[in-house]
């Protein structure tokens, strides 16, 4: 389950294992502020309206994140400015790399991946049925150079019966990225189709 910003009293250090606790904050998951602050990677400023249109926030919502953040030291914002930069520290707790990739290299390894998504929906001896897939990062911007895309894939055994091996989801995700550098492949989670997104499976 995500985690999420909820109201508690001020407490411990915001980091993906851990629930930021502030007085009145929106409930959002953790995950995907980290997910936005990833995207900034590549991006010398940003601003509140940013994180709002990327998160679907009030502006209210988003400036109670950036004081929780600017606390915890992953924001600044510049001094007489309303932009602002993700710090050092927020680059590493958000997970994110210089964007050394091209953008049509990741874009092509996406396009291949919802290709093999759609082969594996349609082979009725794969293990799984994959219901939700969608991809997201700083691929989808206009920058020529981005980071490997995050993708989130929903599986779902195509035998219920079957006996259940604990391991075989992870493996199974593994084998689904092929070990490719343009592709990070995580379990999917609600929040995924929250923020922008490209869905990889075909139109319904």
């Amino acid at each position: 389950m995500a985690k999420s910003i909820r109201k508690k009293k001020p407490s411990a250090p915001l980091t993906p294992d851990a629930e930021p606790q502030l007085d009145s904050l929106p409930s959002v998951p953790t995950a995907a502020v980290f997910s936005f602050l990833k995207d900034t990677r590549g991006a010398l400023t940003w601003t509140a309206h940013d994180l709002a249109e990327a998160l679907k926030l009030s502006r209210q919502d988003a400036n109670k994140i950036l004081t929780l953040l600017q606390l915890q030291g992953y924001v600044h914002q510049n001094s007489d400015s309303q932009q602002w930069l993700t710090t050092a520290s927020g680059e590493v707790v958000s997970g994110s790399t210089l964007p050394r990739l091209s953008r049509e290299s990741v874009e092509q390894a996406v396009a291949t991946l919802a290709d093999r998504i759609a082969a594996i929906n349609r082979d009725p001896r794969a293990e799984f049925k994959l219901p939700k897939a969608v991809a997201f990062g700083d691929f989808l911007s206009d920058r020529p150079k981005v980071q490997a895309a995050d993708v989130g894939v929903e599986l779902r055994r195509r035998n219920p019966s079957s006996a259940y091996d604990q391991a075989s989801e992870p493996a199974f995700l593994k084998q689904l990225s092929r070990k490719s550098r343009f592709l990070h492949i995580r379990p999917y989670e609600k929040w995924m189709t929250e923020r922008p997104h490209r869905n990889l499976l075909p139109p319904a």
